[in-house]
């Protein structure tokens, strides 16, 4: 061989080689740029489930004591607007007068309730939490956050709405001599009502709240700690959900009004997480699967219990 084919040959050679350097760099390049998006993803997505868990904490925390702070605070709230109903001083007959007009004694709850700074403060942060679980990163099968904030928040409206205080207020038994002050009876209805609110929040309704934070606190740990690639794959599913019920069948035509508020239904909140939990078996810890149905059963049940009660009085009211 030449000199000037040995030349051309290696010159040949290096334009290989370089062409190879350069696609190899550029693979590396554009797999480098891949896995910083993925980790820019992931610590984004992170940050948004560690959000949520402190939004769960601030819940949780007021909650924790024998005596719920804003549930007790609400009852003196409405307790307070009896007095804005009466003239001064008080009379026994002023405040059974009230008991006994159940349109008024409902005025008296919304406006006590809407007057509570501490339920405001509770729905505030249920709100913080259900804008938090919409974020964009918490997409695909991570779209459990999303439904089970929105589940949260149909017990917290269902449980700490007016009409709930206003049903323990007509079931208290106020009796009364007609020598009796007002003001005696309102200090008691004071006692009374705020005991039995708390023990009826503690005996029905604060293990339901406590279980749906605790499922979302769980469900958002164990999603933190997957691998990056796992979690971003998560967000990037691509699923197919099945309707909620016949309502909703596209099969069947329905009015668009029906479906929304089909959809809204607690119970129904309750099925779709359900649903997109039964789809994470293979992607998280199986402890934390475990724990997420020991969790999610109970609040169905519970549901089911407000609901039969809700057809029921229903049934029975003229």
């Amino acid at each position: 061989m030449s000199t000037t084919d040995l030349i051309a040959a290696l010159g040949t050679a290096f334009t290989g080689l370089a062409a190879c350097v350069a696609a190899v760099t550029f693979i590396y390049a554009l797999w480098q740029s891949r896995r910083d998006q993925r980790r820019q993803r992931a610590a984004q997505t992170r940050e948004d489930l560690r959000a949520i868990i402190e939004y769960c904490n601030r819940f949780l925390r007021p909650l924790s004591q024998n005596y719920p702070y804003p549930i007790f605070h609400t009852a003196a709230a409405i307790t307070k607007e009896f007095c804005t109903r009466m003239r001064t001083p008080p009379q026994a007959k002023d405040v059974l007068m009230i008991l006994d007009d159940k349109k008024l004694l409902l005025s008296v709850c919304v406006e006590g309730w809407v007057a509570s700074t501490q339920i405001g403060r509770m729905l505030d942060i249920v709100e913080d939490l259900e804008r938090k679980a919409s974020s964009r990163s918490l997409r695909g099968k991570l779209l459990l956050m999303c439904h089970a904030s929105f589940m949260l928040a149909g017990l917290v409206a269902k449980i700490c709405s007016p009409e709930s205080f206003y049903e323990m207020l007509r079931k208290l038994e106020i009796h009364s001599s007609g020598q009796e002050e007002g003001e005696n009876i309102l200090n008691r209805i004071t006692v009374e009502l705020q005991e039995s609110i708390c023990k009826a929040f503690n005996d029905e309704y604060k293990d339901i709240i406590k279980r749906s934070l605790y499922f979302i606190q769980t469900a958002a740990n164990a999603f933190i700690n997957l691998k990056d690639k796992e979690l971003v794959h998560l967000a990037e599913f691509q699923g197919k959900d099945a309707p909620l019920s016949n309502v909703t069948d596209p099969s069947i035509k329905t009015d668009p009004i029906t479906k929304i508020e089909e959809e809204a239904l607690l119970l129904n909140r309750v099925v779709w997480v359900k649903r997109l939990l039964e789809g994470l078996e293979p992607d998280i810890h199986k402890d934390d699967y475990a724990d997420l149905w020991e969790l999610i059963i109970p609040i169905e049940q519970a549901c089911i219990v407000v609901l039969e009660a809700a057809r029921f009085k229903r049934a029975v009211l003229p």
